[in-house]
C-alpha cells in the first residue's frame, strides 16, 4: 500500500470488529438521544436495535473480537 509494507498484524489490528466496544457505543448513543433529543426520529432506535442484534449474533458465532478473515468464504 503506497509502496509500504502492510503487515497482517497491522491489518488485523485496524479492521478487527470489537464487539464489546461497539455494543457500549450503541448504548451511549441510544441513551444520549433518549435523554437529550426529544424529537429523535423513532427510526434511529430501530437502526440501533438492529445493529445491536447483528453484533450479538456475530459475538455468538465468532467471539468478542472478530478478525477480518472470519468473513472470508
Amino acid at each position: 500500500m503506497l509502496g509500504k509494507a502492510y503487515s497482517k498484524e497491522d491489518y488485523d489490528k485496524q479492521f478487527t470488529i470489537r464487539v464489546p466496544e461497539n455494543l457500549a457505543k450503541i448504548e451511549r448513543v441510544q441513551r444520549f438521544y433518549q435523554e437529550n433529543v426529544s424529537d429523535t426520529p423513532i427510526e434511529l432506535f430501530g437502526i440501533l436495535y438492529l445493529q445491536r442484534e447483528r453484533l450479538l449474533e456475530a459475538r455468538k458465532r465468532f467471539g468478542d473480537y472478530i478478525l477480518p478473515e472470519s468473513f472470508e468464504e
